[in-house]
């Protein structure tokens, strides 16, 4: 198993996240040069700056201090992007009463944070943003199932 450093690791969670050096490290509150010196692993961010890394990539600080731990990442919102204009299903953590994992849905668009679809309700058509920490299940229907 390679070696893993911090360094590496905020450097896959930063192009994952789409972020500048610049953008990180004002979010972290330190300067862009402290934030290459860590990406250089040449420095290593303290505790507190850690725990702000974690909380803006949502990974345990175990995660980004192991070197035994591996970040793989993927570009979520390229692989959903493949779904705009097409009809699904979507199995949600929500209370809303009008979209229940059977009910047929179009994607509209697809960022980072949210998917936004579209669907009938009675005679209406609702847009609504679903957060993506929400969605349990999405589910392609063939054009053949859309109803």
């Amino acid at each position: 198993m390679k070696s893993v450093t911090i360094g590496d690791k905020i450097i896959e969670l930063r192009k994952k996240y789409n972020y500048t050096q610049e953008r990180l490290a004002n979010l972290v509150g330190v300067s862009r040069q402290t934030l290459s010196n860590w990406e250089g692993n040449i420095t290593s961010p303290d505790l507190k700056q850690a725990q702000v890394i974690t909380k803006l990539f949502k990974v345990s600080l175990d995660d980004l201090v192991d070197n035994n731990t591996e970040v793989e990442c993927i570009d979520n919102q390229s692989i959903l992007s493949k779904l705009v204009g097409k009809t699904i299903t979507v199995d949600t953590d929500t209370d809303d009463y009008r979209l229940n994992f059977m009910t047929p849905c179009k994607v509209v668009e697809v960022d980072h944070e949210f998917l936004k679809i579209e669907f009938k309700s009675g005679k209406k058509i609702i847009t609504k943003l679903i957060d993506l920490n929400l969605i349990f299940s999405i589910t392609l229907l063939d054009e053949g199932d859309e109803k």
